[in-house]
């Protein structure tokens, strides 16, 4: 059998595969390629003394402006490169992510380079991770954590004046409580975008940021999902409170929504399916008395997954879904399930764990506490 040759030509900011091929953070474009063992970057001159001491050991850097005669490369655009390379190497074909651009493949065919995409993912090794990469995704966790604790500070400060919030003699706002979350993560070395702080009717729609003005005793959802800036990293957090009190259906909603976050997590092990666990939330959920009609209009009630994969990037495999296979050792995922309604808003409690051969850990340290003075 050959051994696998892999390449990618794509930056690590807007791509995770670069950051897991590598360990670094590049932000344009550049060309990695993988021969069996034997792994090669071409980089510019701005990057060239930082990735000859940063990249996984073992990989040679080649200075893109050394490609002329080294590598007999006249024309350094995108596609020379990736012919120059092949000729030194000796490989005509290549195997490229699902995601790799089409014009630029399309330039290299014509140069007697073939290109094919990944019958999966190109590194499929992601997928399931390792006690070191599990503590790279705590790290993302307990930015997040960092930030909630930020956020609830704030809330148990915020006055309740008529029928808003106050903090600081101004109204708090989504904006507002938005910006304190983020800035304590990036003090803390995180990267944080699209921080959802969603009150009242806005929480109803899972992805809403959040707009305006806070109420009091009505639900507020905070999902923060902070990037490492180190290693790229990411944590995930979601928990839902109310500033004063809660109506009662607000607080069976959220404790219908703990159960089931609850009940998933201690199922959570190696052979069950992420269908089986998604199934044993929805049951538990419509036990509880909340309809759910993911064809209305809006939806209703929980109409989304029960919890994705998480790493590198804030969504990849494997999922907790009706369509979620086989779970595995090493896997790292969300689970939060969730409910939503026009009329009041929503709930959603979000954990992350990591899979072991005995069950699972959770990552996630923070208590779910409804009701803030």
């Amino acid at each position: 059998m050959k051994p696998p040759a892999r390449l990618l030509f794509a930056d690590s900011d807007r791509h995770a595969d670069p950051r897991y091929a590598t360990g670094v953070f590049v932000p344009d474009p550049f060309l990695w390629v993988q021969v069996g063992r034997r792994r090669l970057a071409l980089v510019s001159p701005l990057e060239f003394g930082r990735l000859q001491r940063a990249l996984h050991p073992g990989t040679e850097v080649l200075n893109l402006a050394d490609a002329r005669r080294l590598l007999q490369c006249r024309d350094l655009s995108a596609a020379g490169q990736i012919a120059a390379v092949s000729r030194y190497l000796g490989v005509r074909r290549w195997t490229v992510g699902a995601d790799f651009p089409l014009a630029l493949a399309r330039r290299v065919a014509r140069r007697g380079v073939v290109l094919s995409p990944a019958k999966g993912p190109l590194f499929p090794e992601r997928e399931c991770k390792s006690a070191a990469e599990a503590k790279l995704v705590e790290q993302g966790v307990r930015l997040a954590e960092a930030g909630l604790v930020a956020a609830l500070a704030i809330l148990r400060q915020a006055r309740i004046v008529r029928d808003e919030l106050r903090w600081q003699g101004r109204a708090l706002t989504s904006e507002l409580l938005r910006g304190e979350i983020e800035a304590v993560i990036c003090r803390r070395g995180g990267v944080a975008l699209h921080t959802i702080v969603a009150g009242g009717p806005a929480g109803a729609d899972p992805h809403e940021a959040g707009p305006g003005p806070l109420r009091p005793h009505q639900p507020i959802i905070l999902d923060i999902f902070p990037q490492v800036a180190a290693t790229g990293y990411y944590g995930d957090l979601t928990r839902t409170v109310v500033k004063g009190r809660a109506p009662d259906l607000v607080r069976r909603a959220f404790a219908a929504v703990r159960r089931a976050r609850d009940l998933a997590i201690r199922r959570l092990k190696p052979g069950v399916t992420g269908k089986a666990i998604h199934q044993l939330v929805c049951r538990t959920l419509a036990d509880a008395g909340f309809e759910t009609d993911a064809k209305a209009s809006p939806p209703h009630g929980f109409f989304h997954g029960t919890g994705h994969g998480l790493g590198l990037e804030i969504h990849e495999a494997p999922r907790l879904s009706l369509g979620g296979g086989p779970l595995r050792t090493g896997h790292v995922v969300t689970v939060e399930p969730g409910l939503y309604y026009r009329e009041w808003g929503g709930v959603r409690l979000e954990d992350v764990v990591w899979l072991v051969p005995s069950g699972c850990r959770n990552l996630t340290r923070v208590p779910s506490v409804l009701e803030l003075d």
